[in-house]
């Protein structure tokens, strides 16, 4: 039964001044043992969720506020300073870019295999799907080609035709999977709909009002790395777009 569950979880990060980057200046710094303060961000503070099987989360929040760290901690990519994550179940996180994963040196073919081995499913599973990915992408024949030899688009349909042909348990999202042109944007939001309908729990982040209220029942404000408020999908958002309005007066 899938479930994630995070306890007391905090994600400080240190930065280095620009300073700090200089390699002169180091030097320096070591051999007079004079040293800046470092700067530490913190990402996450107290974050304690229960997300249970059959849950639709939406994440809202300004960019900076924490958002798509969550979903790399809920992912296992980022471990955190301090506190517990547990998540039962197979977890697909798409955090990336349009064509990220993808092996600009392979073909589409190739491709299809290697980041479904990647995401956790067999080679054979992923060679009986080549077939249908490669009609539904629109790629035919130039399915066998260099990936390198593709344009733009061609590239995000073949990464959003892959990885929504997978079933997960857990499901995060960042801003959805790009699909690239207008021509494939009707076929692709169906099958989007359907993908984020299967998983058995669905984590989405998201500046799309209409996209979270379709697609979630429940939602988490993060703000400057903290919870501000969590609940329906439209008492969050209330929530957030009224903290606008105080900001105005």
């Amino acid at each position: 039964m899938p479930s994630v569950a995070l306890r007391n979880v905090h994600v400080k990060y240190q930065l280095l001044s620009v300073r700090d980057y200089n390699l002169k200046n180091r030097l320096v710094q070591t051999a007079r043992r004079k040293f800046h303060d470092p700067v530490v961000i913190d990402a996450l503070r107290s974050i304690d969720l229960n997300i249970a099987e059959g849950s639709r989360v939406g994440l809202v929040g300004a960019n900076g506020s924490g958002k798509s760290t969550l979903l790399s901690v809920m992912a296992g990519l980022l471990p955190p300073t301090c506190g517990t994550v547990r998540v039962q179940g197979r977890v697909l996180a798409l955090l990336g870019g349009s064509a990220a994963g993808l092996d600009q040196e392979a073909s589409g073919r190739d491709n299809i295999v290697s980041m479904g081995v990647q995401l956790g499913e067999s080679p054979r599973a992923m060679r009986g799907r080549i077939e249908d990915i490669a009609q539904f992408s629109g790629l035919g024949e130039r399915i066998v080609h260099p990936v390198y030899s593709y344009s733009s688009g061609m590239q995000a349909r073949l990464r959003f035709s892959i990885l929504t042909s997978l079933r997960p348990d857990v499901l995060l999202l960042d801003e959805g999977i790009g699909t690239a042109d207008a021509e494939f944007t009707s076929r692709a939001n169906r099958r989007l709909n359907e993908f984020m309908s299967s998983a058995g729990i669905l984590v989405l982040a998201s500046h799309g009002d209409a996209l979270l209220q379709e697609q979630c029942t429940d939602a988490v404000w993060l703000d400057a790395g903290v919870v501000s408020s969590q609940g329906s999908v439209d008492s969050v958002l209330a929530d957030y777009r009224g903290s606008f309005a105080a900001a105005e007066r």
